[in-house]
């Protein structure tokens, strides 16, 4: 092989060799570098320093982080625990309310108040559970277990309370008038209260019993009472004391009406030492009070009976001149504000109580248009406006004497007629009265049994006999 073809053959290899490292370089050395470049922008790889080793300083640490653990946990364990108390006091508050609520409920709903003792049980959703629910069922039950009163309303009343007998009548075998026969004792109150309670009589107002329809024509209204339940009216007549004051110190009457501390009333009487005792017995209105507290049920919607006042003597104790004084006058308001404010209402029981010429047989209308107008002006700014007359004596007045009365707002007249009888007229209502009293006891002893109370137990024996036949 000649020299030259040598050469060629080794000239075309180098060629081969560069051709290829050329194609190399344009093909793939970019791509390659591609890839390379694109990996430089790849996060870089976590790379975990190796342990420290352990010294002091680092031990240290650790306890620190483990105290500040454990401090932790006992933190969220005294949080916890007072989440806990907090719930519980919580708890404990509910269930109290609930208890107060239950109670004041079952009270509401033995005065007759019913549906306000539904609106206190179902008032607030956080107390309602079984309990309230099932006083709930029950109220509505009595309410929905009423009926129609269909027999006669009966209407009882009283004087003053004696309160020390034996020094009023110190000989019983003299035949005695007067206070012995009008009055009734303190001890034979406290006896027949309870009777009349068991007898299923619920002290009602005389106005929800009569009333005037839209047409101005008087009406005697429904009532409806729980099944063996039935109205009474009661009222007191002549507050003025004046008979008190009259009467010997040892007698032991209430002489006057105060508003004690509490601004509650209470009975000034004198006692037979001579002092002056507040008392909160002395006198009807108050026995009545306390016994309706005790008794929810004896009272229809809180209604204890009326306040029948006369007018010359002034009224509770205080004289028509001590009323002029204006400290005295707002007192004795502020007293008829809180009879009124304990279910009391006031009567008319005219001003002069005087038979002659005036509330009996020979009245003469002038003298009841003067009776009527100055009763009006010196006890009705003190009591307020009424509808109602309780006349004196029991007289029921006709013709133009009436029409005074009914000219004057009087729309309801009660009179003393010991059978009580019940009349509606077009322009107003006559209801008859029965006292109850000395002479009642033993006269109408068998109308007081058939009615009221059992009278051999009631009737005090520190009692003379009485002079009227």
């Amino acid at each position: 092989m000649s020299k030259s073809t040598i050469a060629i053959i080794i000239l075309s290899i180098l060629l081969i060799i560069v051709s290829g490292f050329v194609l190399w370089v344009l093909f793939f050395y970019p791509i390659n570098n591609l890839n390379n470049t694109s990996n430089t922008y790849q996060k870089d790889p976590i790379i975990t320093p190796p342990p420290t080793p352990k010294t002091d300083d680092n031990r240290l640490s650790a306890e620190e982080l483990e105290a500040q653990r454990l401090e932790d946990e006992k933190r969220e364990a005294e949080l916890l625990e007072e989440e806990r108390l907090r719930a519980e006091l919580l708890e404990l508050e509910i269930i109290e309310k609930r208890a107060i609520i239950l109670e004041e409920s079952r009270q509401l709903a033995r005065g007759y108040f019913y549906d306000e003792a539904i609106t206190l049980l179902t008032s607030d959703q956080q107390l309602i559970n079984h309990e309230t629910q099932a006083l709930e069922a029950e109220i509505q039950s009595q309410k929905d277990s009423l009926v129609l009163f269909d027999g006669t309303i009966k209407h009882i009343f009283f004087h003053s309370l004696i309160l020390y007998p034996q020094n009023l009548f110190p000989n019983l075998s003299t035949p005695t008038g007067g206070y012995n026969e009008g009055f009734i004792y303190q001890s034979e109150l406290f006896r027949l209260l309870p009777q009349l309670l068991e007898r299923g009589y619920v002290l009602y107002n005389i106005n929800d019993i009569f009333s005037k329809d839209e047409n101005g024509v008087m009406r005697q209204n429904t009532i409806y009472l729980p099944p063996g339940k039935r109205p009474l009216v009661l009222s007191i007549d002549d507050p003025s004391y004046h008979y008190n004051k009259t009467a010997p110190r040892r007698y032991g009457f209430a002489t006057r009406e105060i508003l004690d501390e509490h601004e509650e009333l209470a009975p000034e009487v004198p006692t037979p030492s001579g002092e002056i005792s507040v008392t909160y017995d002395g006198d009807v209105h108050i026995a009545v009070d306390a016994f309706v507290k005790e008794h929810p049920e004896f009272s229809y919607r809180g209604h204890k009976g009326a306040i029948a006042s006369t007018g010359y003597m002034g009224i509770f104790g205080y004289d028509l001149n001590e009323l002029q004084d204006s400290a005295i006058r707002q007192e004795v308001i502020a007293i008829c504000d809180k009879f009124k404010e304990n279910g009391w209402i006031f009567a008319n029981h005219s001003y002069t109580h005087n038979r002659t010429g005036y509330w009996g047989p020979e009245s003469n209308p002038n003298n009841i248009r003067y009776d009527v107008r100055r009763w009006r002006e010196t006890i009705e700014p003190i009591t307020g406006q009424t509808n109602l007359f309780i006349a004196p004596f029991g007289f029921l007045l006709r013709g133009e004497g009436m029409n005074v009365i009914l000219e004057n707002g009087y729309d309801i007249y009660c009179t003393v007629d010991f059978n009580q009888p019940i009349a509606v007229h077009s322009t107003h209502a006559v209801m008859g009265r029965i006292e109850i009293g000395g002479y009642s006891l033993v006269r109408y002893t068998n109308t007081l049994n058939r009615d009221f109370f059992d009278v051999a137990s009631v009737k005090d024996s520190h009692r003379p006999p009485i002079i009227s036949g």
